[in-house]
């Protein structure tokens, strides 16, 4: 009977806690409904022009806006431009016996900044490891799938913070 009384109590605690966030006007940043908020907001995104990042890993991420931004190719009218400056650090974390770093945390760091009727400007960094193997060849694989890990993070926290930012301007200064 004690059984029965615990999930009726689960039940009516998830209940209430789901229509709360639907009462309160909680909605994921990227729903799959098509309600003029996310049709909007995926047009906005889809004007932002994206300048070319230098160098090769600088490329990898200019990829990966791309991909998020615009998803049918470049805008012909863009109302926004992102500026993306990228750099890269590294440092030895685990110290073997013989004094070498056994374990390596890759830094990236990307300065980007937003223009257009709605500025935004901002820093993302994302840490991530990867192993110092014995052969060379192992680490540079390891070295090449960590950095694109952080690019792949990078470019995500960029996209969804500049959705946040045009979903909650005003819609005079998105004019």
């Amino acid at each position: 009977m004690s059984l029965h009384k615990n999930h009726l109590i689960k039940l009516t605690c998830f209940l209430a806690i789901a229509i709360s966030l639907g009462a309160c006007g909680y909605q994921p940043l990227h729903g799959k409904r098509k309600t003029a908020q996310n049709i909007a907001m995926s047009q906005a995104l889809s004007t932002v022009w994206i300048d070319e990042i230098e160098d090769r890993e600088g490329q990898l991420l200019h990829n990966e806006l791309l991909a998020l931004f615009n998803t049918k190719g470049r805008p012909r009218n863009p109302k926004y431009r992102l500026a993306v400056y990228y750099s890269e650090s590294s440092a030895g974390l685990g110290i073997g016996k013989d004094e070498f770093a056994t374990r390596t945390n890759l830094i990236v760091n990307a300065k980007f900044n937003l223009t257009g009727n709605n500025k935004l400007s901002g820093t993302s960094q994302s840490v991530v490891s990867y192993n110092i193997l014995t052969s060379p060849t192992g680490t540079e694989f390891a070295r090449r799938d960590a950095r694109l890990r952080a690019i792949k993070q990078v470019a995500t926290d960029i996209h969804r913070r500049i959705a946040v930012h045009l979903l909650n301007a005003k819609p005079e200064e998105d004019k």
